[in-house]
């Protein structure tokens, strides 16, 4: 068994859950600090009356709570449904996956500029080395899952960005994801369907295929690079 596939058993690396873990802290005393000042709704449904509330300004509401969401505990999924009953399933996916994108190149950006140094004082050389092999291999999987599912599976964008994985395979990784989910929640939200299951297999496996697309684009092109072939 190669080093790569011995590292892989270990998958579960601690130290690279303190990245994760230092953005819920910081929710954590958001909310402490200012929570009783927050009014953000209990319920799914009252978070979707909530942001059809603001009339004309649903889809600022809207992003602003899905780019949010990055870092705080905010009603994204609710966001998304909203903008698809409010503008229809085109319209209301092109909104939240460009939200969801920016959301995660924000997690990504902040993550990233810690730089290598910094990256190896938070979660130690070999736990870095771990995961900048496995994103070589897989990232674009990850990332497009991360940003597809979201919730917990978000930390896996928080650690591509320690990772050294290339800016644009991470830009379509998360527009991949991030579009795939918005358009199938816009779309059940635009036919009025609370099926969250089916939403979650519909957005996996059309996030898993485009993601096995872009992917094989992207080290196609890689080889065919005039760049690559001059070195």
């Amino acid at each position: 068994m190669s080093q790569e596939w011995a590292d892989c058993d270990r998958i579960l690396r601690v130290r690279l859950l303190l990245i994760p873990l230092l953005f819920l802290l910081f929710s954590s005393l958001t909310l402490l600090v200012f929570g009783h000042r927050l009014e953000v709704p209990e319920t799914f449904a009252e978070a979707v009356e909530w942001l059809r509330s603001f009339d004309r300004w649903v889809w600022a509401v809207a992003m602003g709570v899905i780019i949010g969401d990055f870092l705080l505990p905010l009603p994204s999924t609710p966001a998304i449904v909203t903008l698809g009953i409010v503008y229809g399933p085109l319209m209301g996916g092109l909104l939240g996956g460009i939200a969801t994108t920016i959301a995660g190149l924000l997690g990504f950006g902040i993550t990233r500029a810690l730089g290598r140094r910094g990256a190896a004082f938070l979660v130690g050389e070999d736990d870095l080395a771990w995961a900048e092999r496995f994103y070589e291999r897989w990232g674009i999987y990850a990332v497009v899952l991360g940003r597809a599912i979201g919730g917990p599976a978000e930390w896996l964008i928080l650690i591509a960005g320690i990772s050294g994985m290339p800016f644009p395979r991470v830009l379509v990784a998360l527009i991949v994801g991030g579009f795939s989910a918005s358009f199938v929640t816009a779309w059940l939200g635009d036919l009025a369907v609370d099926r969250p299951y089916l939403a979650i297999t519909l957005v996996i496996l059309l996030a898993v295929f485009f993601a096995w697309l872009s992917r094989y684009l992207l080290l196609r092109n890689a080889q065919h690079s005039p760049l690559e072939e001059a070195e």
